[in-house]
């Protein structure tokens, strides 16, 4: 069921408190891909995001004392993660709000290449142009996969709240989606 799963990293946490540090090593392997996915969607220049994941398991590390050995790793992990992505934007002067009062704060997306550009690369350009908050949400949901539950823990947010801002980032995300294919695939003429 994956709880197998839960109690190795607790068992390679209570190795590390009792001072074999090596042990730490394997939580690296096992989460890094996990939190550079998050971070990668939430930061784009690749010096930062590599800069971000490392001090998230730096801190982490530094932080292993705090952590309840009876809850799951990965939630405690990615909540290290979520406050450096957050402190990142607010040295940049930016918000990460989790939910924006008005769509007005969405931005425009400019078409893509026409007809070159696949699928794929449309929804990536139209989930950069949700907001922060709303595509943090929508990442830790679809991306990583975490229930709604795990989300608000993570987060420390109502689970009404991150519901509610995980329907309004679905469809902010429609909206960009169709505008983007109706800019960029060339419907001109409409259909006859």
């Amino acid at each position: 069921m994956g709880h197998g799963n839960g109690d190795l990293d607790q068992d390679l946490v209570l190795q590390v408190r009792g001072g074999h540090t090596d042990s730490f090593r394997p939580l690296v392997e096992k989460y890094w891909i996990r939190v550079k996915g998050l971070v990668r969607k939430m930061v784009h220049d690749d010096s930062t995001v590599e800069d971000i994941c490392q001090e998230t398991f730096l801190k982490a590390f530094e932080k292993l004392d705090q952590f309840d050995a009876n809850r799951e790793f990965a939630p405690w992990l990615l909540r290290i993660a979520v406050n450096l992505i957050g402190e990142h934007y607010r040295r940049l002067g930016r918000s990460l709000k989790l939910v924006p009062l008005d769509d007005a704060v969405v931005p425009s997306v400019a078409p893509g290449p026409g007809d070159e550009v696949m699928s794929r690369l449309l929804f990536d350009q139209c989930l950069e142009g949700l907001p922060p908050g709303y595509r943090m949400l929508f990442v830790l949901r679809h991306g990583l996969m975490l229930s709604y539950e795990e989300i608000s823990q993570l987060l420390d947010e109502p689970l009404g709240s991150v519901k509610v801002g995980l329907f309004r980032a679905r469809e902010l995300l429609k909206k960009l989606i169709v505008a983007s294919d109706c800019a960029g695939g060339g419907a001109e003429g409409g259909d006859v």
